[in-house]
């Protein structure tokens, strides 16, 4: 937690929650090295404009998640998956400035993708690309659309997860989203599910409390470790058929079973808050192995 009187500076850095941003590299660079399993001639120096636009991006949403939850957060508990950074719970005086940095880093993202397609080879697809992640990103939390608050938190954390991030490598290596990239964006976008439900585990009663309507609110922990299971089969067997008929590199289904299998462990988890933050924790652990792994596997069978 951060001090009331802490400086402003590192509790700023604090609220970037930057051990969240190597997620969103592996997502970059699980589409990057599809792409080149695909055929594509990857070009190193053009990726990284590209990867700038995906990290502010990525960052701009931890800024405007703690501007827009800073009421509904006082009443929950913060944890290391969810709850925010928990700074503006202590530094009400620096709401104005995460307000102003989200906006200021959608602004370099945005930037950053309209030099990449009028300076680089990147095609022009890739500007309003970028610009629907960013909106995406800030209308999780921000009105009038508060998707987070609304029912449709899922739909966007799961567009995010499997569109927008590996789309991002993907488009940089390729040049386009071609049928090379729904064969993983498929897969992609129940581990995007299987993510932002074991994100909401922890903070059932938090949410319920302040009508922050996801699903796990709606419909209780127990009916979420199910959804979670099956979120996680779905995905390792969209992973498996793609590797049957040779469109996915076999090594990505086989690191798709750790999220499968502590997805099923966690049918037997009690309905209670300890358990849920366990099983969180675990689940994360989980994909994070799957996508460095399978960043691994695919960057040595291009060697």
């Amino acid at each position: 937690m951060v001090p009331p009187d802490a400086p402003s500076i590192p509790a700023l850095i604090r609220m970037a929650r930057l051990p969240f941003l190597p997620g969103g590299i592996l997502l970059f660079f699980f589409g990057v090295l599809c792409a080149a399993w695909n055929g594509a001639a990857v070009q190193i120096d053009l990726l990284l404009l590209p990867l700038l636009v995906l990290l502010t991006g990525q960052a701009s949403v931890s800024f405007s998640n703690d501007y827009f939850d800073r009421q509904s957060d006082r009443k929950g508990m913060q944890t290391p998956l969810s709850g925010g950074s928990g700074v503006l719970l202590v530094r009400p005086d620096l709401a104005g400035a995460a307000r102003r940095i989200a906006l200021l880093l959608i602004a370099v993202s945005v930037l950053s993708a309209a030099v990449c397609v009028v300076f680089t080879a990147i095609p022009p697809v890739f500007f309003p690309f970028a610009v629907a992640g960013a909106l995406t990103g800030w209308y999780y939390t921000a009105p009038p659309l508060s998707l987070a608050y609304r029912g449709m938190g899922e739909a966007a954390t799961m567009t995010a997860f499997g569109l927008f991030m590996p789309g991002a490598g993907y488009i940089a290596a390729a040049g386009e989203l071609n049928a090379g990239f729904a064969v993983i964006m498929l897969p992609l976008l129940c581990l995007g599910l299987f993510f932002i439900l074991t994100v909401e585990l922890p903070d059932l009663e938090c949410d319920r409390a302040v009508e922050k309507w996801t699903y796990v609110a709606r419909n209780g922990r127990k009916n979420a470790y199910r959804l979670i299971a099956s979120t996680a089969a779905a995905g390792s067997g969209l992973f498996l058929a793609g590797a049957a008929v040779s469109l996915i590199y076999p090594a990505i289904a086989a690191a798709s079973l750790l999220p499968l299998a502590v997805g099923i462990a966690g049918l037997r988890s009690p309905d209670h808050r300890g358990n849920a933050i366990a099983a969180a924790k675990l689940n994360m652990a989980a994909l994070k192995a799957f996508l460095l792994l399978s960043c691994i596997a695919l960057a040595v069978s291009l060697l």
